[in-house]
């Protein structure tokens, strides 16, 4: 039983220093690509560096390029849409004009049948006149009353 527990301590030491290797190796990668820590590194290395930096900038260029090519094809179809939707709009308007126009010409046109009919409400004096000559201006009002042009001698 002993036995078996220093063998679970050395692999668990084993293990221990391997993944504190890596962990370094991992932080000196990452001061590499940083640009700190250039010294320690070879001509070898620091072509190797760039390949890798080359690679990685390639990689964000074409993900960047790709989300800029998806935000147009959105801005493309949005624009599409509120063209549509602006059209439709412009449509009901013109449409709602139209009615309106139809309405007030409507309310404008009194048949004549309606017109006698509303001539036939009033009371006026002289009933055995024919109704179109019953209707008289009234006299202005001496204020109003139209002033009189003489012509000058000269």
């Amino acid at each position: 039983m002993q036995h078996t527990t220093n063998h679970q301590k050395e692999q668990i030491q084993k293990e221990s220093k391997r993944i504190r290797k890596e962990t370094d190796d991992l932080q000196l990668s990452v001061r590499c690509y940083r640009g700190e820590n250039l010294s320690s590194l070879h001509y070898e290395g620091l072509a190797e560096l760039e390949k890798q930096l080359e690679c990685s900038v390639n990689k964000v260029r074409a993900r960047k390029f790709e989300l800029l090519h998806q935000q147009v094809d959105n801005l493309r179809r949005k624009e599409k849409m509120l063209e549509e939707e602006n059209q439709q709009i412009q449509y009901h308007l013109h449409h709602v004009a139209m009615l309106e126009q139809q309405q007030a010409a409507a309310a404008m046109v009194i048949k004549p049948m309606e017109q006698q009919r509303m001539l036939e409400q009033f009371q006026f004096s002289g009933e055995d006149q024919p109704i179109s000559s019953l209707l008289q201006l009234a006299p202005l009002p001496p204020q109003l009353q139209p002033y009189r042009v003489q012509p000058t001698q000269t």
